[in-house]
């Protein structure tokens, strides 16, 4: 398919998502655009059949309904982040495109690359078709600097924003996969991190091992002490994983008091090992309340350690780990269990 197809499309798209906001007295806002703009492309299944039986009884479908729909068919926070950028991509590049249109200089080529990267910008879904765009936006700068004699002066400062948006692209990417509370990476993070392991894992046919860590009877430190001490229980935990750990070792928050902890090269014995290095750590370290030096006595945890299996399709190597954890809580806590004895 050619691109001036996807053009059309992409405005087609925009005027009817356009009037469905117009037509339902929406805001024009990053999250009720891209729910009725993937709703009208067709993209997101899920949402059109929720948004086809909202509908039915358009009196309902108002702005709470349309952010419930959002949060629930599309992810939320990258794709605040990602509309955010689209936002700031469209007016950088806009504003490019009326650069060139003022000058008398033979820049035609260059003006329909930026058209063609402007029709882009409605297609994007995710932070690495936006780093493409502001990639190519890059280099057609870069080549309108070299040839455009009266347009240098602006150019570059066009390209000096462009490559202070690629900082701030990164930067938002690594914000959305790290936990606020601990600064670890979070869930998202550690999928990204587990297939990349995994991947090099099967490829140089070395061990991959992981471990579930569970502080235990969390609730009742938090019943007991109140919600600021276990958050900041979670952090020491967090900080402690950080010190101990080896160099090439991937420490992650999991969820709630759950740390996943990512192994490569590393046999299911040598994961044990260091299981009981962090166990040993804890055991040492005296847990008192900042504030009136109270002690909140012995903090432990269970771990449930797993190993990857190279060969095996559809992999459950989570749950193999959140197995063994489970088994390691049910016998009492403050234990290791592998998954061979589950």
């Amino acid at each position: 398919m050619r691109y001036t197809e996807e053009k059309t499309r992409a405005g087609e798209y925009l005027r009817l998502a356009l009037n469905y906001l117009s037509k339902h007295n929406l805001p024009v806002d990053p999250a009720n655009y891209t729910v009725w703009y993937e709703y009208v492309s067709g993209k997101n299944l899920k949402l059109k059949k929720a948004m086809d039986l909202s509908l039915k009884n358009p009196s309902s479908l108002d702005n709470t309904q349309i952010k419930k729909l959002y949060h629930k068919y599309i992810t939320g926070h990258d794709r605040v982040v990602i509309s955010k950028l689209l936002i700031q991509v469209s007016l950088m590049l806009k504003d490019i495109i009326g650069h060139v249109s003022d000058t008398g200089d033979d820049l035609t080529g260059h003006g329909s690359n930026l058209g063609d990267l402007a029709a882009q910008i409605h297609e994007a879904r995710d932070y690495q078709e936006i780093k493409s765009i502001v990639d190519q936006m890059i280099a057609e700068t870069k080549e309108l600097v070299d040839s455009g004699k009266r347009l240098q002066n602006r150019m570059r400062m066009s390209a000096q924003d462009l490559k202070q948006l690629q900082k701030d692209l990164a930067k938002s990417q690594q914000e959305a996969q790290t936990d606020a509370l601990t600064h670890l990476i979070n869930r998202r993070g550690l999928e990204t991190k587990l297939e990349m392991e995994k991947d090099w894992a099967r490829q140089n046919h070395s061990p991959l091992s992981i471990i579930m860590l569970d502080i235990d009877h969390f609730k009742k430190i938090n019943d007991t002490f109140g919600h600021l001490v276990g958050d900041s229980l979670l952090r020491s935990i967090a900080h402690l994983l950080k010190t101990h750990l080896r160099k090439n070792d991937i420490p992650s928050r999991y969820g709630g008091e759950e740390f996943l902890i990512l192994l490569p090269e590393t046999q299911i014995f040598e994961a044990v090992a260091v299981g009981k290095k962090i166990m040993q750590a804890l055991a040492k370290k005296e847990w008192k309340l900042k504030k009136t030096r109270e002690s909140m006595g012995n903090i432990t945890v269970s771990m449930g350690v797993a190993l990857f299996r190279h060969d095996a399709l559809n992999e459950s190597f989570i749950k193999r780990a959140d197995a063994a954890l489970y088994q390691a809580k049910k016998e009492g806590r403050n234990r290791i269990i592998t998954e061979e004895i589950v």
